[in-house]
């Protein structure tokens, strides 16, 4: 039992530990041999896991990984995925133009065609409409629509209020 008096909430502090250790791909490396260690030191996987936040299987699987293959096998291989094609610079400015009024650009709305054509005039950058609203998502935008309705008058689609 911990009987220690804590500054900082500890709920807190281990969160903050969990970041680091996940935080680069060096910390990750070594979390993982650190967990690995203590597994051959006798403690289970079970208990490792719910101290670290991973799963027991995870944990298992660094286990065997060392064994069959050695320790510098659970260093990250690198990312998987076709590098961005926008710097981070780039998509700051975008998130910031995105908040403004479309039409300071020419656009009437900010929509996935209007993006890639505004990305491509810009940047030079050719992203497909598909792209372009992921984009948005990963901006932290989503996808409003106004509510639809019949010539009419009739509620197809919106708001059960609108009417």
């Amino acid at each position: 039992m911990n009987n220690r008096k804590y500054h900082t909430d500890p709920e807190e502090l281990l969160r903050q530990g969990k970041e680091i250790m996940s935080s680069t791909d060096d910390a990750r490396f070594h979390f993982r041999v650190f967990s690995v260690n203590m597994v051959l030191s006798g403690l289970p996987a079970s208990q490792i896991s719910k101290l670290a936040g991973v799963s027991k299987m995870t944990v298992s699987s660094w286990v065997k990984i060392a064994d069959e293959k050695g320790f510098d096998a659970l260093k990250l291989k690198g990312h998987k995925g076709r590098p961005s094609k926008l710097t981070d610079g780039q998509l700051k400015e975008i998130k910031q133009i995105l908040t403004s009024e479309p039409k300071q650009y020419g656009y009437n709305v900010w929509d996935g065609p209007s993006l890639s054509d505004y990305i491509s005039s810009k940047y030079n950058i050719t992203l497909s409409v598909r792209q372009c609203q992921r984009l948005f998502h990963s901006l932290g935008f989503s996808l409003i629509r106004p509510p639809t309705i019949s010539i009419q008058g009739i509620r197809r689609y919106g708001c059960t209020n609108c009417l």
